[in-house]
């Protein structure tokens, strides 16, 4: 594992452990942690490592999460998904998230929510129009 690779692991730190809290339910009621699959192709390689969280309590969580339904979400190093929805083109979307959040640390929500603001205010959607999301999808189609 590279230095950068453990420092972006150091620096977004405080995110896994909040993702870590978040799964702890997950993981209690029968869900399962595992290591992301390595991602084959263009933007597989060089990725952070993440743990992949499901289980039917995620499934739930996801499906009424307060900003509408998602199939998964990276917070940290951990990736929360809901078990029907797991796919490789999934994978590669949180793991970009993954490694922004390796870039930006404890800055990342911070940062993601300024993008949200800033694709409203030009007038676009505060989700499909933030920077972080069009380079997840760009890499999703990618892959």
């Amino acid at each position: 594992m590279s230095f950068r690779t453990v420092a972006g692991i150091l620096w977004a730190g405080p995110l896994s452990l909040f993702g870590l809290l978040l799964a702890l339910p997950v993981l209690c009621l029968h869900g399962r942690m595992s290591l992301v699959p390595v991602l084959r192709g263009r933007h597989g390689g060089g990725r952070p490592p993440a743990l992949l969280v499901c289980g039917r309590i995620a499934d739930y969580l996801l499906a009424h999460h307060p900003f509408g339904a998602m199939q998964a979400m990276a917070i940290g190093h951990i990736i929360i998904a809901d078990r029907r929805a797991v796919s490789q083109r999934l994978l590669v979307h949180e793991m970009v998230h993954v490694a922004q959040a390796a870039r930006w640390g404890p800055l990342f929500p911070l940062v993601y929510l300024g993008a949200s603001v800033h694709a409203r205010l030009r007038g676009g959607n505060a989700y499909w129009d933030n920077v972080f999301e069009v380079a997840a999808r760009k890499a999703e189609r990618n892959a």
